[in-house]
């Protein structure tokens, strides 16, 4: 019941943002089902140095569709997944999951823009709805996200701009040993076009974390600075770095926040290496603030006009403020490769590990290697 409220509550704020005009309607409706199968090392994500835990086959049937429809003036996009798992060796760990959003943009005027969306995901039994750089992996249990943004711009020179972005982001968890969570932010930016290739930026945000336990809501105010330039027609990079006061900590505290990476075009390829630095929640463990370091490297390449591949790994550590609670770290290497056989048929596959240990007595140490194979049946676009 939840789930329904909290995807129509959303879309219909959206929806009343749009301004419609009938001339200039062009819908995009593009269905499609993707038949996964794959071996999973650790399906209940259970310290394996200590359990001798067997590994499982797993078969996943995951339909879904995207919606577009744009205007002279704005952008609405709509999507919905349904993903149903059967488990060979372990069926009471079968599970549904739910992805679905929506997001639009529109221009009031030549200077005035307006965006605003609602992403829900709802995963039963499962940790789908959290990702590497999200979180951590803790236990299997009902998990239920939903953020909600709203944000407004103003072109307010030929090379200045100003927005406000305000966000809701909730998470729950059915396990009661899970801390719920909800975090409401507001962030105003300005940016500076200083050349033809490289721009500016300023930013305040403030953010209150809530939990439902008997701490008090923690708050914070971060500031950054940051540049992005193109140093050459094949590479960008972009650098920044602020810090964020926090209270309710018992006590005041300080932390710095930083973001770099690197993006490079080659002739078949694109690399991208970035690093993140913020402050986030840590999925459930406590009623702390998380401090995440994460290091992600990507190589999509393309091997011939129907044939791509993709090189993924990444290194995070999350560690919670003030008590130190929560001291995670883990990585995560994938390869995987995709074969568009033609418009319709999409085959994949591919193989990831992923390897979590802690320094606390919260969070579970474990190993987790996957093999897979897909294919995504389209339905080709559906103009109306």
């Amino acid at each position: 019941m939840y789930a329904k409220a909290a995807i129509a509550s959303g879309a219909a704020a959206v929806l009343l943002l749009l301004p419609f005009r009938a001339e200039a309607r062009n819908n995009t409706f593009i269905p499609s089902v993707t038949l996964d199968f794959r071996y999973d090392s650790n399906v209940r994500f259970v310290d394996d140095e200590a359990v001798d835990e067997p590994g499982d086959y797993i078969a996943s049937i995951m339909p879904g569709f995207t919606l577009s429809r744009s205007g002279s003036t704005y952008e609405l996009d709509v999507h919905y997944g349904l993903t149903t798992d059967f488990h060979a060796r372990n069926p009471d760990l079968n599970n549904i999951s739910h992805r679905a959003g929506v997001s639009v943009t529109a221009d009031l005027t030549s200077r005035w823009h307006v965006g605003a969306g609602d992403s829900f995901s709802y995963a039963e039994d499962s940790l789908r709805a959290i990702g590497f750089e999200e979180g951590v992996l803790v236990t299997r249990t009902d998990i239920l996200t939903n953020n909600v943004y709203f944000s407004i711009g103003r072109e307010t020179t030929r090379n200045t701009s100003a927005s406000l972005t305000l966000r809701n982001y909730v998470q729950k968890f059915e396990n009661p040993d899970l801390v719920d969570s909800r975090t409401d932010s507001g962030t105003l930016t300005g940016s500076y076009m200083y050349s033809p290739t490289g721009t500016a930026s300023l930013s305040y945000t403030h953010s209150v974390y809530s939990f439902d336990t008997e701490r008090e809501h923690i708050r914070t105010h971060g500031v950054m600075a940051g540049v992005e330039e193109a140093v050459s027609p094949t590479m960008s990079v972009n650098l920044a770095g602020g810090a964020e006061y926090a209270t309710g900590l018992n006590g005041d505290d300080v932390f710095l926040t930083a973001n770099a990476g690197v993006a490079r075009n080659l002739k078949d390829s694109v690399l991208t290496l970035y690093f993140v630095r913020d402050v986030s929640t840590p999925t459930g463990l406590t009623d702390e603030i998380s401090i995440r370091d994460s290091v992600v490297f990507i190589w999509d390449f393309t091997v011939t006009r129907d044939i791509s591949s993709s090189i993924y790994a990444g290194l995070a550590s999350h560690k919670s403020e003030p008590d130190e609670e929560v001291d995670i770290r883990s990585y995560i290497a994938e390869v995987s490769g995709n074969w568009q056989a033609n418009r319709w048929i999409r085959l994949g596959a591919g193989v990831s590990h992923y390897r979590q240990w802690t320094e606390d007595g919260l969070g579970t140490g474990l190993r987790r290697n996957k093999i897979f194979v897909n294919i995504t049946l389209s339905g080709g676009e559906w103009r109306f």
